[in-house]
């Protein structure tokens, strides 16, 4: 598997995996990594991501910079802004192993919020930087 894949599989396992966030969402499938048509609200997808080489004289690793949207259909941005903050105390101090990756850190970067006329919808981008190396 690529530390691409594995990085998408922990972010993903540790969304799921809060309780929190899950009772926010409804349920563990709104967890994505792309939407369906016909989804019900509020989900979270998994969107554009980049690799970059960071690799040191005697170790290769990459540098990811990843990016997960929240939407929700809800009166106002409340419901997306509490769903984005939970995201990211969910992945926060994300590290460790997964598949034949280390995850040496995954730390937020940015977030914008807004909403979306055409989907009719309020929407987060939160786009986290992470550091991995091979297991």
């Amino acid at each position: 598997m690529s530390a691409a894949h594995d990085l998408q599989a922990a972010i993903v396992a540790a969304l799921k995996a809060d309780t929190e966030l899950v009772a926010l969402l409804g349920d563990a499938d709104r967890v994505l990594d792309r939407v369906p048509p016909g989804r019900d609200f509020p989900f979270i997808a998994i969107g554009r991501t980049s690799i970059r080489d960071w690799s040191t004289d005697d170790r290769t690793g990459g540098e990811h910079l990843v990016t997960l949207r929240c939407w929700s259909r809800a009166t106002s941005r409340a419901e997306v802004l509490a769903v984005a903050e939970r995201m990211t105390a969910a992945l926060e101090g994300l590290t460790g192993v997964r598949g034949d990756t280390r995850i040496v850190s995954l730390e937020p970067v940015s977030s914008d919020h807004g909403y979306e006329p055409a989907d009719r919808a309020w929407r987060a981008t939160l786009r986290f930087r992470s550091l991995t190396e091979p297991a």
